[in-house]
C-alpha cells in the first residue's frame, strides 16, 4: 500500500512516466506452472506475497482423473482445463492468508499461501 501511494504521488508530480510504474509491477509478478493430472495439482501450495500479481499456469497432462476444471471460489474463476493446453489464472492477492483452489469436483485440492508484502 506504501509503495502504491508513493507511486501515485511521483506520476501526479511527474517524477516518473506510466511506464516506470508498469515495469514495477511486472517485476514483482511471479508465474508458477501447475501440472494436473490423475495425482492432483503439483505444486499443490503456492506461496505469494500480497499486493503481488500472480499467474498460475495450468497444464492438465491427461485426461485421467477429475481434472478437466479449476475453480477459485474467492475470485469467482471457474476454468477449463483441455489436456495438453496452457491455461492462465491471474489474480493479485490482497490479504494475507490461504487462497483455496479445486478441480470442478472439489476432489483435487491446492492453495495459496498469501503472506504480507
Amino acid at each position: 500500500m506504501k509503495r502504491s501511494l508513493i507511486a501515485l504521488c511521483l506520476l501526479v508530480t511527474g517524477v516518473v512516466g506510466v511506464g516506470t510504474i508498469a515495469a514495477s509491477v511486472e517485476a514483482h509478478t511471479r508465474t508458477v506452472k501447475i501440472k494436473v493430472d490423475e495425482n492432483g495439482f503439483s505444486p499443490s501450495s503456492i506461496e505469494a506475497e500480497a499486493g503481488h500479481k500472480l499467474n498460475l499456469v495450468f497444464n492438465r497432462a491427461d485426461a485421467k482423473g477429475c481434472g478437466s476444471t479449476v475453480v477459485m471460489p474467492k475470485y469467482k474463476i471457474r476454468k477449463s482445463l483441455p489436456v495438453g493446453k496452457d491455461v492462465v489464472v491471474s489474480i493479485t492477492p490482497t490479504d494475507a492468508g490461504a487462497i483455496s483452489f479445486t478441480c470442478g469436483m472439489g476432489m483435487y485440492k491446492g492453495s495459496i499461501v498469501v503472506s504480507e508484502g
